[in-house]
């Protein structure tokens, strides 16, 4: 027997069952290199017995970690290599595999895609303003843009209570260094100084779409679910007790407060486009997989999403920002992620590269804010598992 397949059987059979509605799944990777001679062999044997060594700890970690967490936990998580189902974990009253949630910002993600694939169709053009698509009136605005790039239009810092300020553009939006606020106000900062994390931003981006593909911002999303065959996702609008009438399998969201209570989450169409958008995390991981694949985005498109165009800051270091997706290459390490927070929900997303690795966890609990290292030090020990495991990974590959 393969040493790959000892180790996936060991590792599943010494994993303990438990009592607190935990699933489990694992498969074995039986792929070895066919053809090879002699000590060549040996090689490939020895190599993808240790990837397979440290995709198995990484499962058993995983599951230990949420297991002896200090902190509440309810939700779904999936672990995949290279599309294959490594680890499918559920707990908390009434979760199962088909449990859907609001996934907070990874709905950023979804937009994103979106707004390039509009870019790919030829609808529209990164470089121009947000003033341009939502009220058509491109020629000041050039005019703005470019007085303002030269350093030579004081106009564009007027401020005109119908419009944003005239040198936003749709990058900038997407990076989250726009400085955009509500009609009426100055804009924040200059535009494409500095990093702030921005809802408006992309409920803005939403808008937009709207425009450019005259359909409201849900019927976008279903088309997109139904052309990537994702099903589960959607964008449903109202209180969470609205919607769950419609969408049985929605996870009400829980609060932590005092006690754990239920969450009084509305989702309103502004919402959508930057955290209310909903989906299985099998959904979920079934489009990080075609978007990383290359299935949903030109290689140009996916190109300007990866690329990290400014740092900010965050609990994980030297993270940066491309569209939608956070980066770090940390130790030589590529790894895209998000994470989210909302009124209910909790959400991480990782994807690995090199390794074709993606991990997807999605929750119903959203921890007291009072304390932000706690709220998310479960979502940095399972990062920190996986990143110091592919990393061991690597060197035994040298």
């Amino acid at each position: 027997m393969r040493l790959s397949v000892i180790s996936t059987l060991l590792t599943s059979l010494l994993l303990p069952p438990s009592a607190c509605s935990y699933s489990l799944l694992f498969e074995a990777d039986n792929g070895l290199a066919e053809g090879t001679q002699g000590g060549n062999s040996i090689v490939v044997e020895d190599q993808i017995a240790s990837s397979a060594s440290k995709t198995a700890e990484i499962k058993s970690l995983i599951q230990a970690a949420i297991k002896d967490s200090p902190q509440p936990f309810s939700g779904s998580v999936i672990l995949l290599e290279r599309g294959k189902l490594l680890l499918e974990l559920q707990k908390g009253d009434g979760i199962s595999k088909d449990s859907r949630f609001v996934m907070a910002s990874l709905s950023k993600q979804i937009t994103a895609t979106l707004i390039l694939q509009a870019v790919d169709a030829g609808k529209l053009d990164l470089t121009q303003t947000l003033n341009h698509y939502l009220f058509g009136d491109a020629k000041g605005d050039n005019k703005a843009l470019k007085g303002a790039v030269a350093g030579t239009n004081s106009s564009a810092n007027t401020l005109n209570p119908s419009r944003y300020d005239a040198r936003i553009t749709l990058h900038q939006l997407l990076t989250h260094t726009s400085g955009v606020d509500k009609l009426g106000k100055a804009n924040r900062f200059d535009p494409g100084s500095q990093f702030e994390y921005s809802n408006f931003g992309y409920s803005l981006l939403g808008q937009v779409l709207e425009k450019v593909n005259h359909q409201s911002f849900a019927e976008q999303v279903a088309q997109f679910a139904a052309r990537y065959q994702l099903n589960g996702l959607s964008a449903e609008l109202g209180s969470l007790e609205v919607i769950h009438s419609k969408v049985p399998s929605l996870a009400v969201g829980l609060q932590e407060s005092e006690v754990i209570a239920p969450a009084e989450l509305v989702i309103d169409a502004a919402l959508l486009p930057a955290g209310g958008l909903i989906a299985s995390a099998a959904t979920y991981a079934n489009f990080q997989q075609q978007l990383h694949a290359g299935k949903l985005l030109s290689p140009e498109s996916y190109q300007r999403m990866t690329t990290a165009y400014i740092e900010l800051p965050f609990l994980w270091p030297n993270m940066r920002y491309g569209y939608g997706i956070r980066i770090n290459k940390d130790d030589g390490l590529v790894e895209y992620s998000h994470t989210g927070y909302l009124t209910g929900y909790m959400s991480m997303t990782l994807h690995y590269p090199e390794f074709n690795l993606d991990l997807v966890m999605l929750e119903n609990l959203s921890l007291n804010l009072n304390d932000r290292a706690r709220v998310f030090e479960l979502h940095n020990q399972i990062r920190q598992i996986i990143r110091s495991q592919l990393l061991l990974a690597k060197a035994s590959n040298v």
